[in-house]
């Protein structure tokens, strides 16, 4: 992984710790993060409905606040599905609904306070 620097490592490491502190996770599923979409319809995903829980993150192009946005948001719908409010994965991930739209709100709210402890994310 080339594209992933230690740098980079280190701080998409420490982003993930403040995220699963502030979701009070006990644990977060495996994360990967890609130089390339491979599959993915979007920039991540998060398949709940298999055994073993991935959150697929394509960084390919996209600036580090971006990428950690993208896990916020996947680590809120790993939350949504820990307390079973994930049913169905067509109808749940849709444009607009309440399940999306949390995701959305949650992950911005995180990422406007891990900027606040870090400003040099936005240089």
């Amino acid at each position: 992984m080339s594209f992933l620097n230690d740098d980079k490592k280190e701080k998409l490491n420490s982003f993930v710790k403040f995220v699963k502190e502030q979701l009070e996770l006990k644990d977060v599923p495996t994360i990967s993060i890609q130089n390339h979409r491979n599959g993915l319809k979007t920039t991540a995903n998060y398949d709940y409905t298999k055994e073993n829980k991935v959150v697929k993150v394509c960084m390919k192009n996209r600036a580090l606040v971006d990428v950690m946005r993208s896990i916020a948001h996947e680590l809120v719908h790993h939350k949504q599905n820990l307390e079973g409010r994930l049913k169905d994965a067509t109808k749940d991930g849709e444009d607009g609904s309440d399940i999306e739209n949390e995701a959305n709100a949650v992950a911005g709210v995180i990422i406007r306070k891990w900027g606040k402890k870090h400003p040099e994310l936005y240089e």
